[in-house]
Order: C-alpha cells, then structure tokens, then sequence
C-alpha cells in the first residue's frame, strides 16, 4: 500500500472510529435525567426554592477554577449525594463573572455582588439559602462528598436549629458506621 492510500484511509477510519466510541459511551436521556442535577439560574432557583419550600443550594463557581470541576464531578456526580439533593432541595449555579444582572429581595445585582452578598472569598463556594431566602451558610472550598452529604442533611432538615454542627456529624459519622 501505498503512502497516500494508508493516509487517506486513516483518514476516513479516525472519525469512524470516534463517532462509534461517542454512540457506544453515551447513556439514554433517562439515564442522563436520572444521573443529573436539574441546575437552575439563580433568580429562577430563588423562586422555586420559595414555591416548594426547599432550601437552596448556590453553587457559586468560574469557569477557570480547577476546584469547581473537581466538586462537579466528584461530589454534585456522586449519586447519594444527587439523590440527596434531588428530594430535599433546589440547586442553582452562579458564576460571578458572568455580566448577567439579577433580581434578589427588591433589587438588582450583577454576579459580582451577588458574591460579595453571600461573603464569597474563593472558588467554589456553597451557599446554602432557606425556603424563605434567608442565607443560613457558605463554604468556600471543594467538599468531599461524605461531608456534603451530612451538610446537606443538617440545613435540609434543620437540625442546625437543635443542636450545633460538630454534635449533629458526630451523630452521623456513628451512625453511618453501625
């Protein structure tokens, strides 16, 4: 064979083969639904939070921030905590440096603000907002799962208005043991 009939058929096999790896690795719009956050904006995650009296979950994230990828992928992907999530509360993501303006109790801000509102100080930060609107946390930093998880359960469940955090996941890290 010759140099050019190898190279045109390298050609016309590499986007083949890499159509058919595509269709292969993909899952069913099911399991896609299933195995995904229903992310909102923020004015629209405010106002759902409200109407299903959920707490809101902020993820307050830049496009350019490792960190923000890794709690995507590794805690938001991981499946107790998504299921979690799913039925006690409404996720909204907002990148600060988008120029998007937003309405928030009878007023408007940019993103930037936004951050600033919420004591942003790093990327990701969580915020972690009642049915009512009113700010009950931020994290500024990646959590592991395991502690998102029990974060999730203290707000969602408001044990924070029983007893103090450290007491509420000692609880639960004895009881996830037994």
């Amino acid at each position: 064979m010759n140099r050019k009939t190898l190279l045109l058929a390298l050609c016309l096999l590499i986007p083949l083969l890499a159509f058919s790896f595509r269709v292969s690795s993909s899952v069913s719009k099911d399991e896609q639904a299933d195995s995904e956050i229903a992310w909102k904006d923020f004015e629209e995650g405010v106002a759902l939070s409200a109407k299903e009296k959920k707490m809101l979950v902020i993820d307050i994230y830049t496009d350019w921030c490792h960190w923000c990828k890794v709690m995507d992928k590794d805690t938001y992907g991981n499946k107790d905590v998504r299921e979690y999530m799913q039925k006690h509360a409404i996720f909204a993501k907002l990148n600060p440096e988008k120029p998007q303006k937003y309405k928030f109790k009878g007023a408007e801000y940019s993103g930037e603000e936004l951050s600033r509102l919420f004591g942003v100080t790093g990327f990701p930060t969580t915020a972690f907002m009642s049915a009512k609107g009113e700010l009950l946390t931020t994290i500024s930093s990646f959590i592991p799962p395991e502690k998102f998880r029990i974060i999730l359960e203290y707000l969602a469940e408001n044990w924070y208005e029983k007893m103090k955090f450290d007491e509420f996941e000692k609880k639960q890290t004895k009881r996830n043991k037994n």
